[in-house]
């Protein structure tokens, strides 16, 4: 069992240094660990919101190298309760099964067998047959690890990795999830206002070659957006018009006091940059 074993106190120990409450309690199926999430609930008392308790669809499943080899070599059909039994358990549908096995290379050193008939078909290739049943008809994943503490290592990742799904499903719920909240590697932090899109518009400017950031932020003041840069090319006549659109905005430089402007070269690229459709296009010519 999880607790009987003289060196599973590893894996415990390994459990206790994660921020999170463990308990040991009887389950439906033995020798599992589940896992359950506090959430807040729409019901509410005088002292604050109540808070429900739901149940993670993971279910990790430890087994004995005896027990597991005994329930394999009896598999010769796909019979996912001769490995697991899962027959007549609510809700056993809905659940993502996984089974660990700790020390089966061990036990067949030892030279312990399956204690059953393989029929002349080598031990190895019965193993394989029956994972891929397992795998294919029921979805079930088996984990062969040598020591209690990759065990407890193991248990470890996956509670980490279930304690983050409702942040990482928030993150894959925004509409720009590549827009950090933060400032890091230069980014910009965008409010849900939509404060911060013109400091992007900004840098996006900034990706042209030979462009300052002073350049930019002529560019960006002249048109904040880039709908409002494309309505104007709409309203233009002319390619030529189009083209040199960009070109006459002042540009104002803190280092030098000449007059200075966008020019007709990096007028004309923006230009291509926001209405051709051709992938190979070459936009600097220099």
């Amino acid at each position: 069992g999880l607790l009987k074993d003289p060196g599973s106190d590893a894996w415990v120990t390994v459990l206790s240094s994660l921020e999170c409450k463990y308990s040991f309690e009887p389950q439906a199926i033995p020798c599992s660990i589940t896992w359950r999430r506090n959430m807040p609930s729409t019901l509410s008392t005088p002292d604050g919101p109540m808070v429900k308790t739901e149940e993670e669809k993971e279910v990790l499943v430890l087994v004995e190298p005896e027990d597991f080899l005994k329930r394999l070599f009896s598999l010769t059909q796909p019979d996912l309760n001769q490995v697991l039994p899962l027959a007549g358990l609510e809700g056993s549908s809905t659940k993502t099964y996984s089974l660990a096995v700790v020390g089966l290379d061990a036990y067949r050193r030892a030279g312990y067998d399956s204690g059953g008939d393989t029929g002349g078909v080598s031990p190895r290739s019965l193993l394989l047959q029956a994972l891929v049943v397992l795998q294919l008809w029921g979805n079930i994943e088996v984990l062969f690890l040598d020591t209690w503490e990759e065990f407890g290592q193991h248990v470890s990742a996956l509670t980490k990795a279930i304690a983050k799904r409702p942040y990482k499903r928030q993150l894959e719920s925004q509409e720009l999830p590549f827009c950090a909240a933060g400032a890091w590697a230069s980014g910009v932090r965008v409010q849900k206002d939509g404060t911060g899109l013109w400091q992007v518009w900004k840098r996006q400017i900034e990706q042209f070659n030979r462009v300052s950031p002073a350049t930019a932020a002529a560019i960006a003041e002249a048109y904040p957006s880039p709908s409002l840069l494309l309505q104007a090319y709409k309203e233009c006549s002319t390619e030529d018009e189009k083209r040199l659109l960009l070109s006459d905005i002042p540009v104002k430089s803190d280092i030098s006091r000449k007059d200075r402007r966008v020019g007709p070269d990096l007028s004309r690229r923006i230009y291509l940059f926001m209405v051709s459709t051709d992938p190979d296009l070459v936009l600097d010519l220099s």
